[in-house]
């Protein structure tokens, strides 16, 4: 998947979080949603139009809910991710991690 589409998801949800609108997103209702492969549909029930995931294809779902997934199971979002409150917050880091771990391999 291209970095910049992980970019574009991160500047909206990014943006969404900067609205202060959903702060009541917990990080473990994110991770089950991320566990059950839910979280796109997830995204679009909780926010609306508030956030555009039309970039990516179902393909780019699969991706990311495979990658989320493992760090999920094998990472601690507060001391690695820097996040102990808002699951929009993990899933930015998540993107921002995807970002990192794409870039390692060009």
């Amino acid at each position: 998947m291209q970095i910049s589409k992980l970019t574009f998801i991160a500047f909206y949800l990014n943006g969404v979080l900067g609205s202060g609108k959903y702060n009541d997103i917990e990080i473990d209702e994110v991770k089950d949603q991320i566990q059950n492969r839910r979280i796109f549909d997830y995204l679009k029930e909780k926010l609306g139009t508030d956030v555009d995931l039309s970039l990516l294809t179902d393909d780019d779902k699969t991706e990311l809910i495979d990658e989320w997934i493992g760090l999920v199971e094998a990472v601690d979002e507060g001391r690695k991710m820097c996040v102990d409150k808002n699951g929009l917050c993990l899933l930015v880091a998540y993107l921002l991690e995807g970002i990192q771990k794409r870039q390692s391999n060009n």
